[in-house]
């Protein structure tokens, strides 16, 4: 629209450049009027030609140059706008590219940490096999020999639980943003000083144990997954290699501030949760506390599927039962903390019906709960 404008001014200037260069139309005039007046206008057009036609020349020229460099800057424009366009194209296509370069940088970085884990395991499976001593043990251990073997098998799963970790449980630095609501906990309780050391069942990657050493807290983690401690000790975390059970049995008496376990007690069955209760109660100091932390069931998408994308879950343990089975082997003031709800539910308004809130909080509510428990 604006291209159009400028041409038809153009085209306006172009016809008053040639005024003077031309006969006025006479044919409307009576005939003795136009010869007349045709007379007078032939002698004075003779005369004002003399003036006018240089000036006409250099109008036409300035139009001439005036539309050159318009069209010219109008080419340009054009250019540069297609230019920007094809620009804005290869840009955006980079950025695609770039994302998806990054997205396989990532995948490749896990995968080759998860082979470089089973490197590991396949190293210390051949020094078995071919280790002819092992051999005459396996001959003649029997059955104990056999239990031995089973367990070793286990441990050859160490990096497959690592690589299911790593792309389930979540960053390092989100896990260590979401423990942060315990420290205040422990603050309360004067837990963390060397006479009230914390004790972590299960402290896998060490999230925990870190926000802890950040903190000046006195802190100790055991795990029985290899690739898992290697991983805290490159950190610089203090942790030792063994079972729940068996680490708790010989600590002494009243010695520990507080346990703490986190997305650990529903791998176990029902025995071994009595028993780590039990043990956990023995080992704390008065007014020391116990941090369980674990799925909640009571979310259906939970109960129902996100708890099995781990294989080496057992049940889980409602909150309610949980408290109980605290409250049956001494524990009190038993508090529940409800730990992060999807984000969905923070969408639905206040004006939904009762029903739709109860169903909205089923499916779309806390994921996880904390249980925690005094020795008072």
């Amino acid at each position: 629209m604006q291209n159009k404008n400028i041409y038809d001014l153009l085209g306006k200037a172009e016809h008053n450049a040639s005024i003077g260069t031309n006969l006025p139309s006479l044919e409307k005039l009576p005939v003795l009027k136009r010869v007349i007046y045709k007379r007078v206008i032939l002698f004075l057009f003779k005369i004002l030609r003399i003036i006018t036609v240089n000036q006409n020349d250099y109008n036409l020229s300035v139009l001439k140059i005036l539309q050159d460099n318009i069209n010219t800057g109008f080419d340009n424009a054009l250019r540069f706008a297609n230019d920007k366009t094809q620009l804005n194209t290869r840009v955006t296509d980079q950025e695609v590219k770039i994302k998806s370069i990054d997205n396989e940088i990532s995948y490749l970085k896990r995968n080759m940490d998860y082979l470089k884990n089973s490197l590991m395991q396949l190293d210390r499976k051949l020094d078995n096999i071919f280790s002819g001593s092992k051999k005459d043990q396996i001959k003649e251990s029997g059955e104990k020999e056999l239990k031995s073997i089973v367990k070793k098998f286990d441990a050859d799963l160490d990096s497959l639980y690592v690589f299911l970790e790593d792309n389930l449980r979540g960053d390092r630095p989100d896990i260590k943003n979401r423990l942060k609501i315990y420290l205040p906990v422990l603050e309360k309780s004067g837990i963390g000083s060397g006479d009230m050391p914390i004790l972590d069942i299960g402290c896998g990657r060490g999230e925990w144990l870190e926000l802890l050493k950040e903190k000046k807290i006195n802190a100790t983690g055991i795990d029985n997954n290899k690739i898992m401690i290697k991983t805290c000790r490159d950190f610089g975390l203090n942790v030792v290699e063994d079972e729940a059970i068996s680490y708790l049995k010989t600590t002494r008496d009243n010695s520990i501030g507080a346990v703490t376990g986190f997305h650990l007690i529903e791998h176990y069955d029902f025995g071994f949760l009595v028993e780590l209760i039990k043990e956990s109660y023995r080992v704390l100091k008065n007014e020391g506390l116990v941090i369980f932390e674990t799925p909640d069931p009571g979310n259906v998408l939970v109960g129902s599927h996100t708890f099995y994308l781990d294989p080496t879950h057992n049940k889980p343990l409602p909150s309610l039962l949980l408290k109980l089975l605290l409250e049956a082997h001494g524990f009190g003031d038993i508090s529940i903390m409800n730990l992060h709800p999807n984000k969905i539910l923070s969408k639905t308004g206040e004006s939904i019906s009762e029903n739709i809130k109860s169903l909205n909080e089923h499916f779309f509510g806390p994921q996880d709960y904390a249980i925690i428990g005094y020795k008072l």
